[in-house]
């Protein structure tokens, strides 16, 4: 750290820069605040002279970069010390979006810089770092969330923002820390996530925002009018709120506040009767209002949209409830369940949605196997149609509506059996009513609505979302006299050549591959749209609006760095549009296109066929990923517990307990537990455990006392609580358990809530990749619904320019939520006297007369407000007939452009326009009706003009009028469907994308229609709008007596309807209907008055046979066509000489004048050399080979074929069969072969273990033979021991005895004693015993005599005597110790059956108190005495029959039946381990058999090679047989590739002859033409001698003989070619006999 030559000690160094760093953040130690005054961040602190000398200059910046870094990567904690030196680190970074990302993608970053901004809040702090930190985060504008995450993380919680606001309020901070504050409170009002509405509050603040618009620092005053202009569009309008017809309370949808709006209605919306709030819109216009006119727009506009939505929903529900008449198109389910919540998949989640288990099958899935279902659903025409997604749903319950929600349609949920539905529900009212319907009914059905929600839906919410009107003083606050405002950027390279010369040249300004010069009206329209903030250019049909919109758009992308949106109302329109911008040179890479249904031309300009760049996010960017994942998953897994909770309804005791504690603190005092007595002891219950703190609501809950708790003191308080009677106490308990329910259901709704936010960010985040594409382009297409569906995704792009085209049929929010933060200039191309756009509602219309105007397009309202717009005024479409109707009716100005002169007249009519007049009436069509004609309850329908149209259709045809050039129109959808269905007859009807939506949504069309025949657009006059064609043919359809023509009466749909044709007009109707309408007859009279004066007017249909310019039909019915012009001419016959020579034309007069091209069919007969039946047209040659014999060869050869692939088969399964029976004897002999080496492993196993088991047994004697051993020789050392012991003793007593004897008795003949007599008598008898009682361990020892010592036997009958008598001795008290041991034997049992009998006696006694007490009758605890009838309490209170008492014994029995399962379940358990060990046993055992089985694989490898031998043989032989198999297919297939080697050769033949052939027609062909030529000169000539009869006299004389030459030379030609005919028949002769022998 500091230098080496330095020799004060490092420590040192290090103790002093810490004192010096403490010294500047003005403390004394960590934590510790000091009285000095902290420095600037800039000023470095006062050194020490002890230092400086030795001590070379710091590097701060470097000391800085580490701290920075140590702070976020968490080696050193941010604290008091060290917050000043982080926010110091950051400010010295030299990239701004680097250090956010840096900051941001760290773990400890975030709460560092929070921790930082909160330490310290004085006026200093706030006016010097915190002002230098925010502006340095400002400078990274562009990171957008990334910079968010942060600033949020600085402001929330509020303690920083509370005081910097603060200190703003009170003129605290200076002028840096004002602009600081400024722009952190915008970007905290433009915050797209979290909710703003305290930063609005703020903002609101007279005091605040007076102080930003006073300020005189320029960028405050600036922010300042932006955020007023914010406040502008959330200000409560001023509307009567309190009053009746004010906004809110009149259902629980409806709000002062538009963006608290559920998008979806509730049922009481539905069902609410009261007109809703929506204002005229008049009240706009208003002076007065002025001050709300921006939020009082916005609002209005959210109202009137989606009112008209609502319109069309609650006319499918009376549709589907029955209550209206009409055909309902969708689903209905009856009888579905709740099934939990749906998220999505663990890969892609989704916004939250509940599941709801279908009762039964679809009815159309019923057949449906089960692997095919998803397919089905995903594939099948009929299945896309079921449920489709975020299709509208109502749920009902019998006829009650709940609720309205979106299908989220999975594929792998519908698929199961029964279906599972995901539906999306919207705001906390309709989910919480509809989840207690579905907990408590059972009734619940679904029946899907039928309209159009994602029409409505994205527009609707950006509404909501929207904070910033750009152009708000040009489309709200212009007044006449006021100027436009320029446009911000203008392409001067452009506009000043045109300014100054409106017929400059474009080519050389725009690239133009072509030379253009406008008119005055198309240069100052190219003029306003690139000069003007806002400029409207009208364009008359045919004028060139896509032209000059084009031209807009090149020189803005050619010229300028702008980006365009470019919004049309239609796919179409849109296609076209496009098309346009590709023709003028607009480079397709700087182009794309959003949304689906593009035409081939321009797909590849979709957004999902761009060039996928690769788009990088940082690493801060995953680390919001990564958190907002986290949050989503922790928001899920609470919402599935709350839900699985919620559909469980196990509303618990301690639940009830929890909710009381707070909601009813009264009755949870009453129900608390002691869990003490008085003398301290644990309260126990019947079973002798404690009692827990759910024991008094329980028994409060079963209309019990408080029992054991009576005295206590809570109880005793409650006394009003414990007195309740049953019914009371299961109300309340209901009442409590309904309130936990609704506040799981909030939790449900506020996780909801919270999930789908996360969702939203996640979403929004990974379509970045998408704001990546569109930032990359220079024009973004799309159309009006388009625009709202990508409405985040575009305003991220920042386009600058809004180009709408059609604008006069786009409503207003459309072209509104178009518009983003950034748009600085709006083009508006269209023509408000066409038609205008198309609602739902008709009370909400222009036409309606009730002032609300829905269907007003802005362009109208800007146009009728007066605001400047240019006009287009020639024409290039219209020839000049008909656009005299449209210049006399609605546009006296217009012109015709100098290329509508001069057309063709339309060939096969008499004129270029037709009115062909009827009185033939209309018919209903109730399947369907048109929104616009709202005084009719259906469509209409009139046959007599299908069958007609029909007919002119096919007629133009046959006058070389290609269907591409024919438009059928109408005015209803009625007449449309029924004119499909006839021209289905010849050609393919075409629609639209807004008729067949309408068509499909009646049920009168399947959306997977398709032919192969010519294709014919066919549409109603609506949806034609903006589109032309050659010739038009339109179907009036009404014709009435009472002369009603419902929405027919508009000036601006007869306007639309005469002005799409190029060349010709043909239209049929009652004239007299019109002329006579009650409403609108002074339009159709000016129209008819035309027609009259032009004599357009005829009872039929007017033509003329273009052959015979005389010969003229009026046909006045469908039947005549074929009548009167069978083939598109006259009736006389053609008669024309075809191209053959030979034949004439036979056909009826008709179009083809030119006959050279035209085949002639003259029929011709024959028969081949096996008499087969040829027949051929004369425009053919005569058929060769024969197609019959051709045929029998084909059949012939696939025959032999047949059988030789059926002989080979037949031998390759014999072969197989072979193969496997030899494949399986060799399976069965390894198997047996593996059977004996089992069989004798186990014989061996057995041996062995009983070998082993001997060997044991063996081992266990000798082991016992040891111990005997052992065993006696201990007895015999102690006899020895004790014998000796007696004989020490005696021995002197033995002496004296001896010599006695003799004196005593001397007359005794018994031989005198041995002088030393042995005691082994005794001793052997001794060791007898000994032993005999060491061998006989279960017999009791028997006692030894007592031999006296002095008195030892002199003889062997002495000894005899002596050991019988210690026999009897020991007799005798062995069996009075046997009489001893039975009595106490006896005693012992006699005393062990008394006791038993006292046990039993007490376990019945105890069991029995045990019962009673169980039984809980006395509270107390007393003991219970037993009587003849029961038992009594010994309290003398309580008395239990034996009844009762048999009742309690035998749920005792019970339980103790559970115990002894539980016992035995242990044992079961116990048995279990010792089987375990068993099995290790029997594993150990069968280990050692695996080994012995090792030593015997030997011997069954042995086997196993003898067994490979043999397979090794058999394979050989099966490998011959194959071989001579191959061999044999071989041989077939050379065979086969001779015959087609013959075959190919024949065929070669044949196309030589054939091509002879060819030569030979062609020369005769051109005889034929040559022929011909000279017959029309012959001709000629004729006419000629008709003029002069002399002079061409002698000309057919020469021309006679030139031609009887070239007769001759014909004849011989002739001749030729019947030689060469005959050489063919040789030939084919020669080849049937080649044919012949070669298949013999």
């Amino acid at each position: 750290m500091f230098g080496a030559q330095l020799e004060i000690p490092a420590l040192v160094y290090v103790r002093l820069y810490l004192l010096l760093s403490l010294s500047q953040h003005g403390q004394s130690g960590p934590g510790i605040p000091t009285t000095k005054r902290s420095l600037p961040l800039n000023t470095q602190p006062p050194t020490t002279n002890c230092i400086t000398t030795s001590l070379p200059p710091m590097n701060r910046t470097a000391q800085l970069e580490k701290r920075f870094n140590d702070i976020l990567n968490g080696r050193v904690t941010a604290d008091a010390r060290s917050y000043a030196l982080f926010l110091e680190a950051i400010c010295a970074q030299q990239d701004p979006a680097a250090c956010i990302n840096k900051i941001v993608e760290s773990p400890h970053g975030p709460s560092a810089v929070q921790a930082a901004m909160r330490y310290n809040t004085n006026s200093q702090f706030l006016n010097g770092t915190a002002t230098k930190l925010l502006l340095y985060l400002f400078r990274a504008t562009d990171l957008g969330d990334v910079l968010d995450h942060l600033l949020t993380a600085i402001v929330d919680p509020p303690i920083f923002w509370t005081a910097f606001s603060q200190a703003f309020d009170q003129g605290e901070l200076n002028e840096q820390a004002q602009e600081a504050f400024a722009v952190l409170l915008l970007r905290l009002m433009c915050l797209t996530t979290g909710n703003t509405s305290s930063y609005h509050d703020l903002a609101k603040k007279s005091s605040i925002l007076t102080r930003l618009l006073d300020s005189s620092h320029l960028v405050v005053k600036d922010t300042g009018y932006r955020i007023q202009h914010i406040l502008s569009t959330l200000t409560k309008s001023g509307a009567p709120i309190a009053a009746v017809d004010g906004p809110g309370g009149r259902h629980d949808n409806d709000s002062d506040n538009f963006r608290e709006i559920s998008i979806l209605p509730t049922a009481d919306e539905i069902l609410c009767q009261q007109p809703p709030f929506i204002r005229p819109s008049s009240v706009l216009e208003d002076p007065d209002g002025e001050e709300t006119r921006t939020a009082d727009y916005l609002d209005n506009t959210f109202r009137l949209l989606r009112e008209d939505m609502l319109y069309e929903i609650r006319e499918e529900l009376q549709i589907a409830t029955g209550k209206k008449k009409g055909r309902h198109r969708g689903l209905t389910i009856d009888g579905v369940t709740l099934d939990g919540i749906y998220s999505g998949t663990d890969d892609r989640k989704t916004r939250w949605g509940i599941k709801l288990k279908c009762q039964d099958d679809f009815k159309s899935m019923k057949n449906v196997p089960e692997k095919q279902r998803k397919k089905y659903l995903e594939k099948d025409p009929a299945g896309v149609r079921i449920l489709k997604h975020q299709s509208l749903v109502c749920i009902l319950s019998g006829t009650q509506i709940i609720s309205l929600a979106s299908v989220h349609r999975v594929e792998e949920l519908l698929a199961k059996k029964p279906p599972i539905v995901v539906l999306q529900l919207e705001g906390e009212a309709s989910i919480s009513k509809t989840l207690l319907q579905l907990q408590s009914s059972n009734a619940i059905r679904l029946v899907q609505i039928d309209t159009a929600l994602f029409a409505f839906e994205p527009v609707l919410k950006a509404l909501q979302e929207m904070q910033v009107i750009p152009l708000s003083e040009e489309l709200l606050f212009w007044k006449d006299g006021n100027t436009i405002g320029s446009a911000a950027v203008t392409a001067a390279q452009v506009t000043r050549p045109l300014a100054i010369n409106p017929s400059v040249n474009l080519k050389p300004l725009l690239g133009l591959s072509s030379s253009i010069v406008l008119d005055k009206s198309q240069a100052a329209s190219l003029l306003a749209g690139l000069t003007q903030k806002l400029s409207l250019i009208q364009g008359p049909p045919g004028t060139g609006k896509s032209f000059i919109g084009a031209l807009l758009a090149k020189a803005i992308h050619d010229h300028t760095e702008q980006k365009i949106l470019v919004v049309c109302y239609t796919n179409h329109a849109l296609d076209q549009f496009l098309e346009d911008l590709m023709k003028i040179g607009i480079p397709d890479i700087n182009m794309v296109r959003l949304g689906s249904r593009a035409n081939a031309q321009v797909a590849h300009l979709g957004i999902a066929n761009q060039k996928k760049e690769r788009f990088t996010r940082s690493r801060a960017d995953w680390t919001i990923i990564n958190d907002l994942k986290r949050s989503s998953t922790s928001h899920c897994q609470a919402l599935e517990t709350a839900m699985g909770k919620f559909i469980d309804s196990k509303t618990g005791f301690r639940d009830i307990l929890t909710y009381i504690k707070f909601q009813e603190p009264t009755y949870f005092d009453a129900f608390q537990v002691p869990e003490y007595d008085d003398s301290g002891m644990t309260r126990v219950g019947r079973d002798g455990k404690p009692v827990d703190a759910e024991e008094l609501i329980f028994r409060w809950s079963r209309g019990f006392d408080a029992g054991q708790f009576k005295a206590e003191l809570n109880v005793r308080q409650a006394r009003d609580i414990w007195e309740m009677p049953s019914d009371a106490r299961r109300d309340i308990m209901e009442t409590w358990k309904s309130e936990i329910r609704k506040s799981i259901l909030e939790e449900i709704c506020t996780l909801g809530t919270k999930y789908n936010e996360c969702q939203d960010q996640l979403m929004r985040k990974f379509g970045e990749a998408r704001v990546a594409i569109l930032a990359g382009k220079r024009i973004i297409a799309c159309t009006t619904t388009g625009a709202a569906m990508f409405a985040q995704e575009i305003h991220a792009a920042n386009p600058d320019v809004l180009l709408v085209e059609e604008a006069g049929e786009i409503l207003e929010s459309h072209v509104l939520t178009a518009m983003g933060q950034n748009t600085s200039q709006m083009i508006l191309i269209g023509d408000h006297k066409q038609l205008r756009p198309k609602v739902n509602n008709y009370k909400l219309t222009v036409e309606k007369g009730d002032g609300f105007e829905l269907n007003r397009s802005l362009f109208e309202r800007l146009v009728l407000k007066g605001f400047p717009h240019e006009t287009l005024t020639a024409q290039h479409r219209m020839r000049p007939e008909i656009s005299a109707f449209i210049r006399k009716l609605t546009y006296p100005d217009l012109t015709d452009a100098p290329k509508t002169q001069g057309r063709d007249d339309i060939r096969g009519i008499q004129n270029n326009i037709i009115f062909i007049n009827h009185t033939y009436p209309e018919d209903d069509d109730s399947r369907i009706s048109d929104k616009g004609d709202e005084a009719s309850s259906g469509s209409k329908q009139n046959t007599y003009e299908v069958e007609m149209v029909w007919k002119i259709v096919r007629y133009l045809a046959q006058q070389g009028y290609g269907t591409e050039k024919l438009v059928v129109l109408t005015p209803y959808l009625g007449q449309l469907s029924k004119l499909r269905d006839v021209l289905k007859r010849d050609n393919d009807p075409v629609l639209n994308d807004l008729d067949s939506h309408d068509l499909i949504r009646a049920g009168l069309m399947s959306s997977a229609d398709n032919t192969s025949k010519k294709r014919i657009r066919l549409a109603t006059i609506d949806n034609y709008q903006g589109e032309e064609s050659d010739i038009v043919i339109a179907s009036l359809t009404r014709s009435n007596g009472s002369n009603d023509i419902g929405f027919m009466n508009s000036p601006e749909r007869l306007n639309v309807l005469i002005s799409r044709a190029r060349d010709g007009l043909i239209l049929i109707g009652n004239s007299q209907t019109f002329i006579n309408a009650r409403k609108g007859k002074e339009l159709w009279g000016k129209f008819f008055e035309l027609i009259k004066q032009g004599d357009y007017m005829y009872e039929g249909f007017p033509i003329k046979c273009e052959r015979h310019p005389d010969r003229t039909v009026l046909i006045k019915s469908a039947s005549e066509f074929d009548t009167h012009c069978p083939d598109g001419g006259c009736t006389e016959t053609c008669d024309v000489m075809l191209n053959c020579g030979i034949h004439r034309c036979v056909l009826k007069c008709h179009q083809i004048s030119d006959h050279s091209q035209m085949p002639c069919q003259h029929p011709y007969s024959g028969k081949c050399p096996v008499n087969h039946q040829l027949k051929w047209k004369c425009h053919e040659s005569k058929p060769d080979p024969c197609p019959v014999c051709v045929k029998e060869a084909e059949r012939a050869e696939e025959k032999q074929k047949r059988e030789f692939e059926l002989k080979q088969k037949l031998e390759e399964e014999e072969l197989r069969r072979q193969i496997q029976r030899e494949q399986e004897q060799l399976e069965h002999d390894l198997r047996m072969a593996e059977l004996d080496a089992k069989l004798k492993a186990e014989l061996d196993a057995i041996a062995d273990a009983q070998v082993a088991q001997q060997r044991t047994n063996v081992v266990k004697q000798k082991v016992k033979d040891i111990e005997a051993a052992k065993a006696n020789a201990q007895a015999a050392a102690n006899v020895q021991a004790h014998a000796d012991t007696v004989h020490s003793a005696s021995s002197s007593r033995t002496t004296n005895l001896i010599t006695l004897t003799p004196s005593s008795n001397p007359r005794s003949n018994v031989p005198p004693p041995n002088p030393t007599p042995s005691p082994l008598p005794i001793l052997q008898l001794r060791m007898k015993s000994l032993t005999t009682q060491t061998s006989s361990s279960s017999k009791q020892p028997k006692p030894l005599s007592t031999l006296p010592m002095n008195a030892a036997p002199t003889s062997a009958a002495q000894q005899d005597l002596l050991h019988q008598k210690i026999r009897q001795e020991e007799a005798a008290r062995t069996h009075e110790q046997e009489i001893k041991t039975a009595r106490e034997k006896a005693l012992a049992g006699l005393k062990k059956q008394e006791e038993g009998e006292g046990e039993k006696r007490r376990r019945e006694e105890a069991q029995a108190q045990h019962t009673l007490w169980e039984i809980g009758a006395c509270a107390a605890g007393f003991r219970w005495i037993k009587q003849p009838q029961g038992y009594r309490c010994a309290c003398g209170f309580h008395f239990i029959s034996n009844d009762q008492f048999k009742l309690g014994a035998a749920e005792a029995a019970a339980r103790k039946v559970a115990q002894k399962k539980a016992n035995d379940d242990a044992a079961n358990e116990q048995l279990m381990r010792q089987r375990e060990a068993a099995r290790d046993e029997a594993l150990a055992l069968l280990k050692k058999q695996q080994e012995r089985e090792g030593r015997r694989r030997e011997e069954a490898q042995l086997q196993q090679e003898l067994l490979h031998q043999q397979e090794a043989a058999r394979e050989a032989k099966l490998k011959k047989q194959q071989q001579e198999e191959t061999r044999r297919r071989e041989e077939a297939q050379a065979q086969q590739a001779a015959r087609e080697e013959a075959l190919a050769e024949l065929k070669k033949q044949q196309e030589e002859e054939r091509r002879r052939r060819e030569v030979l027609l062609r020369q005769r062909e051109a005889a034929r033409e040559e022929a011909l030529a000279l017959l029309k000169k012959q001709q000629q000539r004729e006419r000629w001698r008709r003029e002069e009869a002399q002079a061409q006299q002698a000309a057919r004389e020469e021309a006679s003989a030139k031609l009887k030459q070239q007769q001759q030379e014909e004849t011989k030609r002739r001749e030729e070619a019947q030689a060469q005919q005959n050489l063919l028949q040789m030939a084919e002769h020669c080849y049937h006999a080649i044919t012949k022998w070669w298949f013999s």
